[in-house]
């Protein structure tokens, strides 16, 4: 059996003001090592909250979420911010490089921060950039390449330090459908091939049929999960019909 990566139990968030409004209500759930699941739900759900909590940038009004058995909404400042940079893997919907930087000094980002040494960086530089196809960008200014080569040079930062879990906030947002199929390609060989977990949210439910499984969200609260099958196509009108039955069209999720 494998490990539980990350374990959500009962969490809850309400944010409060002149009128409170719970945005999570007791959502639970688990992800086993190298699983590739995708959060949808109608907007406004919590699907966002959600990944939030999760990623750390905001804390659990109640609840407790495990990552590879830590408890990160326990530790302090400082070793929290070493928990994130060496269990957590991010990737945006707008790529977040650093354009006074070169590709190649991007990706190795998380490394320079680490005090990795030299050897260690060129050895990892030349693994992630084989698996996705980019040796080739590396002496490139940010301005010099397209957005689908922008999100996998993302990418490649967001698992050059080889995270427990990477976390994908509408990674295909910004991507023609071409770079997000590609894009969506890469994920899959990455879970595949490093047995990375992989949380993504998405609106999209083309882009939601690349992974085993999708959890829905509807109020705050778990809706429904459903797995993919041997078919992907299959998979897609089973994600459809859900987000039917939520009430949201393709535009509204």
């Amino acid at each position: 059996m494998n490990m539980k990566i990350l374990q959500v139990d009962n969490l809850e968030k309400t944010y409060m003001g002149k009128v409170n409004f719970k945005a999570l209500n007791s959502v639970s759930f688990d992800l086993e090592q190298g699983s590739f699941a995708a959060i949808m739900g109608p907007s406004g759900s919590g699907k966002t909250t959600l990944l939030n909590c999760i990623s750390t940038i905001d804390l659990p009004t109640d609840g407790e979420i495990t990552i590879n058995g830590q408890h990160p909404h326990k530790l302090n400042d400082d070793n929290l911010a070493q928990f994130r940079r060496k269990e957590l893997g991010f990737v945006f919907q707008d790529f977040n490089l650093v354009h006074t930087l070169s590709v190649k000094e991007n990706i190795l980002l998380p490394l320079v921060l680490d005090s990795v040494p030299v050897s260690e960086m060129e050895k990892r530089l030349v693994k992630v950039t084989s698996l996705l196809g980019i040796e080739q960008l590396l002496q490139k200014r940010t301005f010099e390449i397209s957005g689908g080569q922008a999100q996998r040079i993302a990418i490649a930062r967001a698992i050059i330090h080889q995270p427990s879990l990477l976390l994908a906030d509408e990674p295909t947002g910004n991507l023609d459908t071409k770079s997000a199929k590609d894009v969506m390609e890469l994920f899959k060989s990455i879970n595949k091939t490093l047995q990375t977990t992989i949380l993504m949210v998405t609106h999209d439910p083309y882009v939601a049929s690349f992974c085993e499984r999708v959890i829905f969200i509807k109020d705050g609260n778990l809706y429904n999960q459903i797995h993919r099958g041997s078919k992907q196509g299959e998979f897609y009108q089973n994600i459809m019909d859900t987000l039917t039955f939520l009430g949201g069209g393709r535009n509204d999720i």
